[in-house]
């Protein structure tokens, strides 16, 4: 069994000033103390690092440093896994795109969709109602 996590989740987790806080991060703390893989698309990713330092979307953003420790400390569990585009990955991804109109946000979202299906990842814990307009992957928020 696999799953992956949207970064809306780990920006909840790490900046107290979101409603969705507290159980974004005991979500977040269970999710580290398990065995299950937990993969993470570099889309993902680079959207906590991108969002969580910025300072018209939080109050108090975290610092470039501070975001780097976030994202390290989550590689070093050995259940971890980063993932990114196999070879041939544009031919699923264009398809993909073609057919659920993806325009604006709705890119990043197929992306992260696409590569969860290449990686053969069927569940995805996020707040974003968008990924239910993809098949094969059930769409889960725990909070």
């Amino acid at each position: 069994m696999s799953f992956a996590t949207d970064a809306n989740l780990l920006l909840y987790a790490v900046h107290s000033e979101s409603e969705f806080h507290k159980p974004a991060k005991i979500f977040i703390e269970k999710c580290m103390g398990g065995k299950e893989l937990w993969a993470l698309p570099w889309p993902v990713i680079h959207g906590f690092l991108r969002i969580s330092t910025h300072a018209s979307v939080f109050p108090n953003p975290l610092t470039p440093p501070q975001a780097v420790s976030v994202i390290e400390n989550l590689a070093r569990l050995p259940h971890v896994q980063f993932i990114g585009e196999k070879p041939g990955f544009w031919d699923g991804y264009k398809t993909l795109l073609v057919d659920r109109q993806a325009r604006g946000n709705l890119v990043t979202d197929t992306l992260i969709a696409a590569l969860l299906t290449e990686h053969g990842i069927k569940t995805l814990y996020t707040k974003d109602r968008d990924f239910l307009r993809f098949d094969g992957i059930k769409v889960v928020d725990p909070i």
